[in-house]
Parts: structure tokens; C-alpha cells; sequence
């Protein structure tokens, strides 16, 4: 029997036709029927809050809808929904019915919990949200000092909406001054992890002073967000740190920081730092934890400085500067690591990063075991 020779040109043929075909598969295969946009309610940020009272969920929704008129032109107009319900996707079954479309969080950037919802499982309030509603992973989580439901209808001057707010701020990063950003894969695995606490933006809605202007009246009821506060906690407890601690705080845990830090020497004088790179290294040695932050940063402005030498990075007053300013940040580092131990909230992982080092021999809750040695390096961009 002859043997059959297989030429290079039907070898080639063979596989263009089986990529050709794979190609066909992926493209098509994914195809699947979805609903219209004008009966899907596209929301753009969801709060879970939970009754401690009658063991419920309530969960709101805001959602965006875009208007036109017989002249072309449009707007957008945010409708909030609230239900309450035994779990969570009950309760958005409930919001679809009320408002008579399909929810798609496939667009939902922003979380908003309770202090009662993140004593819960995370596990259980996040997998309904990712897993039948397609909430993306990498939206932001943030707390505040009034319920999701209040926070999400707060009227934003600048923006209108809330959600579209914090998008902006947090997850675009733009107007951002070193905001901490904590995702919901994040917020799982900080959980899950031996230190099981985590940390998120705290936000506090204040009314302006000086409401928005329109072209015949002004536009009432705005508030502003101070978003200079962090809220640690974890399953048992949670704590509120303040401004001062959390500027350190949201730059040793983000992946990336942004914003600027200012030093008031005690002469008076006044210096604004850019911060251009971050470095964070943390190390075990058994159970002692020591952490490096490296800040490269370029010189913003400075004010009330004797003298009328212009000023830059490579001149001595502005490096003693930035060395004290480093030294005051170490400080705070330490004063973060004794509220740390005084309040029982590892937010700062050590028992995490001591468990690489030890191992399983190393006991649950032994945080005030730990010893944590932090160390704050700034190097000025020495540009004329």
C-alpha cells in the first residue's frame, strides 16, 4: 500500500481552517440574547445597609436613564429605588418589579455598606452581586456616616449624582488627594486573610456654603463629600481614624497614591509636596514586622520662608524638609500601629505578613504579640 504524502499547502489548509473555525465558536458562541436598554435599569451605584432590628437587607439602587426631547436634545435623570427583603437577591428581584425593568449592575462602580452589613459574611453579601448581577469585582467600596440609602440620594453639586462622584474621584483617580481604594475582590481577601480587617473610605456629606448657581434661581439642597476619613474594621469591631492618620494609612495600603502632603515646619514655614512614585515593602522576621515606605515626590509651593532665593528640590532647606516631614509620618505609622493594638483591628496586616515568617505554628489573634517597625524615606525631585 503507498504511502499518502500530505503536501505543505494542505497541511496549511488544514489548520487555517481549524482557526477559522475556532474563531467562529468564540465569536458566536458568546453570543447570547440581551435585553433592550430600555428595559434595563443601568445602575451606576448600589447600597446594602442591614436591619438589625427585623434581620433584613435593604438595598438601594441608583440608576440612570437618558432623556431626549423633539429637539434632540437631552439630559440624564438618576432614580433611586429602595426595598427590603430576607436576602439580597429577593430584595433586587423587589427593586426590578417596582421599577418595572431589569437591574444590570454590569456598569455599577461604587458599593455603599453599612457598618451593620460589614460585620456580616462578605462572602455571602458580595457573591449574589458578582454572581447573579454581574457587579464588577474591581467596583469600590466606601462607607459613611449616614445610611447607603441616604448617601446614594445626596445630590452632588459638581455632578449631581453621588456615584458618579466617587467614580470619578476613587476609581478614575481625578481630584484625588491620596484616597484610600478598597475593591470588593480586595475587601474578600482581606478578609479571608489571618488578619481579617480591612479598611475603606469613610465619607461624611456636608451641605455648601455656596449652593450652585442657575440661570434664573439657585440650586438648592447640594452637599460636598469629605472623604478625608478611613473606617478600619473587621467582623467584631470598627473604628473611625481620622484625617491626620489616615493620609499614612490610605498611602501604606493602596495599590497607587496620588494627591499631594503638606509640612508646616515650627518657624511657620510652609511646604507642599507632589507625590510623584510610592514604594512599600514589608518584611517578617519571626514577629517582627517592618515596613518601608519610599516616597519620591516634587515640590508643589512653599510659603512664609525667609529670604528671596527661589527655591527647588536640590536646595538644603527644602530636603530638611522633606526629612521631617518623613520623620513625622513614622510617627504616625507608630501612633496607627497603637490604635491598631488598642482597638484589636489588625488593619495593617502584621498577623497576615508575621504567618509567612512563622507559619502554622503561629496562634489566631496574637497581634498584640507582634512587633512593627515602620520607616518613612522622601526623596525630593531635584529638578531647577
Amino acid at each position: 500500500m503507498k504511502k499518502l504524502n500530505v503536501t505543505s499547502y494542505a497541511l496549511r489548509t488544514k489548520w487555517i481552517v481549524v482557526l477559522l473555525s475556532l474563531l467562529f465558536l468564540l465569536v458566536f458562541g458568546r453570543t447570547v440574547n440581551s435585553p433592550a436598554l430600555t428595559k434595563t435599569a443601568i445602575v451606576v451605584g448600589i447600597g446594602v445597609d442591614f436591619s438589625e432590628q427585623d434581620r433584613q437587607f435593604v438595598v438601594t439602587t441608583q440608576s440612570v436613564q437618558t432623556l431626549s426631547n423633539v429637539n434632540g436634545s437631552g439630559g440624564q435623570r438618576f432614580d433611586t429605588c429602595t426595598c427590603k427583603g430576607n436576602t439580597i437577591a429577593a430584595t433586587l428581584d423587589d427593586i426590578s418589579q417596582k421599577m418595572g425593568l431589569i437591574v444590570s449592575l454590569a456598569h455599577c462602580e461604587v458599593l455603599f455598606m453599612s457598618q451593620s452589613a460589614l460585620k456580616l459574611d462578605h462572602m455571602q453579601i458580595i457573591y449574589p452581586l458578582t454572581g447573579m448581577y454581574a457587579l464588577r469585582e474591581q467596583a469600590i467600596i466606601v462607607t459613611g456616616s449616614l445610611s447607603p440609602r441616604e448617601m446614594l440620594a445626596t445630590r452632588i453639586g459638581t455632578t449631581a449624582s453621588a456615584p458618579y462622584f466617587l467614580q470619578t474621584a476613587i476609581v478614575n483617580n481625578e481630584g484625588t488627594d491620596g484616597l484610600i481604594k478598597t475593591t470588593a475582590k480586595d475587601l474578600l481577601a482581606r478578609s479571608m486573610s489571618r488578619s481579617k480587617a480591612t479598611a475603606i473610605p469613610y465619607i461624611v456629606p456636608k451641605p455648601l456654603e455656596d449652593q450652585p448657581q442657575g440661570e434664573e434661581e439657585e440650586l438648592k439642597g447640594n452637599y460636598e463629600f469629605d472623604m478625608s476619613k478611613v473606617l478600619v474594621f473587621d467582623h467584631d469591631s470598627a473604628k473611625v481614624v481620622d484625617e491626620e492618620l489616615s493620609e499614612i494609612l490610605s498611602i501604606y495600603l493602596s495599590e497607587t497614591t496620588y494627591g499631594s502632603l503638606n509640612y508646616t515646619a515650627e518657624n511657620g514655614s510652609s511646604f507642599e509636596f507632589r507625590i510623584l512614585d510610592k514604594s512599600v515593602k514589608t518584611s517578617a522576621k519571626k514577629r517582627t514586622v517592618t515596613a518601608k515606605i519610599e516616597l519620591k515626590v516634587d515640590l508643589l509651593d512653599y510659603q512664609f520662608v525667609e529670604g528671596n532665593d527661589v527655591l527647588s528640590g536640590a536646595s538644603g532647606l527644602i530636603k530638611r524638609a522633606a526629612e521631617e516631614l518623613a520623620d513625622k509620618l513614622t510617627k504616625r505609622m507608630q501612633k496607627l500601629h497603637a490604635l491598631s493594638l488598642e482597638t484589636g483591628i489588625d488593619f495593617l496586616g502584621l498577623q497576615e505578613k508575621a504567618y509567612q515568617s512563622v507559619g502554622r505554628t503561629l496562634e489566631e489573634d496574637c497581634l498584640d504579640t507582634i512587633e512593627f517597625v515602620p520607616q518613612v524615606k522622601i526623596t525630593v525631585k531635584e529638578a531647577a
